[in-house]
């Protein structure tokens, strides 16, 4: 068998690994819960917000603010909250990461309305608004991203301990009221599995190999 009829296969096959490889090392979804005693005009419109952190590098976790409503409920401001025991949890926050639709926040931090209601909340450490006029808000069917150095593990177990909270400030409601939400517990989890990548090398290669010897058989046959 010639060399050069092992490439195309074994381009095919690296390509596959490689794509399956290059997926984001991890990514958790979370969702957003009602505040306790603060309003209560937004609670129907809680499940339309949500953000996926995402392991973007070794050392950067990215925040992707969602919204899926069907109605022009504007996510016009997001906080984070960090316990004094995890203070060094994030740092270096860049908004504007990747986002989709006319949106444009600033890195301004400011308290969050009824954060008062939220029990573990120790003050806005992160956050951030719209800028300027109202389109530039978080509308239906946009995203966007605020990223820190963080390192991703420390930040999952942060938000399961509720020593991190996200919390999130909503307008364009009904009769142009407002409302704000806190994060929940995790929604959904996409992580690669090693036995998959594993299993497309394997797929792959045994590929290749099958090839291989279906031309070595062939070529005996010619030779008998």
């Amino acid at each position: 068998m010639k060399v050069a009829s092992l490439i195309p296969a074994f381009l095919i096959t690296t390509s596959v690994v490689l794509a399956t490889t290059s997926m984001p090392a991890s990514a958790v979804t979370f969702g957003f819960s009602n505040i306790a005693g603060g309003d209560t005009v937004g609670d129907a419109y809680n499940s339309n917000f949500s953000f996926d952190v995402i392991q973007s590098s070794s050392d950067t976790v990215l925040f992707q603010f969602s919204n899926t409503g069907s109605v022009e409920h504007a996510l016009k401001q997001f906080a984070f909250s960090i316990d004094n025991s995890v203070s060094g949890l994030l740092s270096n926050m860049m908004v504007n990461v990747g986002n989709v639709g006319t949106v444009n926040f600033n890195g301004n931090p400011q308290n969050l309305s009824q954060s008062n209601n939220i029990l573990g909340w120790d003050g806005t450490t992160f956050g951030g608004g719209k800028s300027g006029k109202n389109s530039n808000s978080l509308q239906p069917g946009e995203t966007l991203g605020v990223s820190f150095t963080a390192n991703y593990n420390n930040v999952i177990a942060a938000l399961n301990a509720r020593t991190l909270q996200v919390g999130i400030h909503v307008g364009s409601l009904p009769g142009g009221a407002s409302d704000s939400y806190v994060n929940s517990s995790p929604i959904s989890q996409s992580v690669p599995e090693p036995g998959t990548i594993v299993g497309v090398m394997a797929f792959g290669i045994a590929g290749l190999l099958t090839r291989k010897n279906s031309k070595n058989e062939k070529l005996e046959n010619i030779k008998a």
